[in-house]
């Protein structure tokens, strides 16, 4: 969901809002907040219409007064306020409100992630079995090598993220992997937010297993480049609609730094910085894209 266009009138909003209801985008009409005087935003829940709401915002600002606008803005009269409380009839199209409700939910792909890890972490004997969990590492030899990765089996370069050592281990990593992937995958879409796990998985496993051995496991290298894109997404690029408490970017930013001095213990240091440094440079990327590139 993003914000695609902001009216200082009531008027040229709802015409605009209807424009695009007729052109079969769905979209949120909704007042400002603050003082009266704040404005209307329009808000655009699929990533795929984005492109072209942009468009037609753009001709619209060229020409509101175009005939093309005009006469599709008789249904400004059907969404006048007729609440007994006086709320405007088009508040009942806030997906602004909607979407941060569901983001309290896990997407499906979310929880398919949290429950293969939850899985294989009671399969093994919550990190104890070494037979399974052998499978599941990048690489079951001390040489430093990839060798079952070159003979064939890719998937190990993506599967440590599934192994949990012990029950705080995979309680922090479920509990943020639902925060932060639920807001990414309902707002971006499930195709890039698997993409976007897998590419973070790749590059935060590798630069572990490199800098010090197989020996690693645990979702939170991901769990940090989500948080990495979450956190440069609110700062730089607000209208896509995400959220994180500045407090919890503290948190999050203070354990980084806090494990990199070994008080607890055996942690994949560098799998957080491998994910982190992707999840900063996708988001500064896209809210680069959105802020400069379509100027």
């Amino acid at each position: 969901m993003r914000r695609v266009g902001d009216f200082n009138t009531e008027k040229q909003a709802l015409r605009f809002w209807s424009y695009l209801k007729n052109q079969g985008i769905e979209s949120s009409l909704e007042e400002g907040e603050g003082s009266q005087n704040s404005g209307w935003e329009i808000w655009v829940a699929e990533e795929d219409q984005v492109s072209s709401a942009f468009a037609f915002f753009e001709e619209f600002q060229a020409n509101p007064e175009d005939q093309k606008y005009i006469s599709t803005s008789q249904k400004e009269k059907e969404v006048k306020p007729t609440h007994p409380t006086g709320s405007r009839g088009f508040k009942q199209f806030n997906l602004r409100d909607k979407w941060q409700r569901g983001d309290r939910y896990p997407g499906t792909m979310t929880l398919s992630l949290i429950i293969t890890c939850v899985a294989v972490f009671l399969l093994s004997g919550m990190g104890r079995n070494t037979e399974l969990m052998g499978g599941f590492f990048i690489s079951e030899k001390v040489n430093g090598e990839l060798s079952e990765f070159l003979a064939g089996e890719i998937w190990r370069v993506f599967t440590p993220i599934f192994l949990h050592f012990n029950f705080l281990h995979i309680l922090f990593n479920m509990y943020w992997l639902h925060e932060l992937g639920s807001q990414i995958e309902r707002k971006k879409g499930p195709k890039f937010f698997i993409s976007f796990i897998l590419l973070i998985a790749l590059v935060s496993n590798l630069v572990q297993f490199i800098l010090t051995g197989p020996a690693f496991g645990g979702m939170s290298g991901v769990v940090y480049g989500l948080f990495g894109y979450v956190w440069v997404k609110t700062r730089l690029d607000p209208a896509d609609g995400f959220r994180l408490d500045p407090m919890v970017a503290m948190i999050m930013f203070g354990f980084f730094l806090i494990c990199f001095t070994g008080i607890f213990g055996g942690i994949a240091n560098w799998a957080h910085a491998g994910g982190l440094a992707v999840g900063l440079a996708w988001g500064y990327g896209s809210a680069y894209r959105w802020n400069h590139g379509r100027k």
